[in-house]
């Protein structure tokens, strides 16, 4: 799997997990049957994107030397989409914080892919 197709596939886990959040209305209960069921899939399914997705980031910011992301954001990319998915099930953080790591996500993930296209 390449870079472009791994990046991709974290922007799809991040609109789900962006569209459960904006969805809850209120906090839900946190109950095994939820955790099993839904969060610890969804979470799994997430650290194994992100796994694969890690050394191909950390290889392309050592080969290419972009201007605006640096190693440091890989490994903050990583717990802020562990966060994401956490937080999306049961909303324990407010609007604000959550859009925040989103779009800090998003911004890592674009970046590289722009990055990426233009070099092409």
């Amino acid at each position: 799997m390449n870079l472009i197709m791994s990046s991709r596939e974290l922007f799809l886990i991040l609109d789900d997990c962006k569209k459960r959040f904006e969805s809850i209305n209120q906090k839900p209960e946190k109950t095994e049957e939820l955790f099993y069921q839904d969060v610890k899939p969804m979470f799994e399914l997430a650290l194994d994107k992100v796994q694969m997705w890690k050394p191909l980031a950390e290889e392309w910011v050592k080969m290419n030397k972009p201007k605006y992301i640096h190693s440091a954001q890989i490994d903050s990319t990583i717990d802020n989409i562990e966060q994401i998915v956490l937080q999306s099930f049961y909303k324990d953080i407010n609007k604000q914080r959550f859009h925040n790591l989103y779009n800090s996500v998003e911004y890592v993930l674009s970046s590289i892919l722009s990055e990426i296209e233009c070099s092409q």
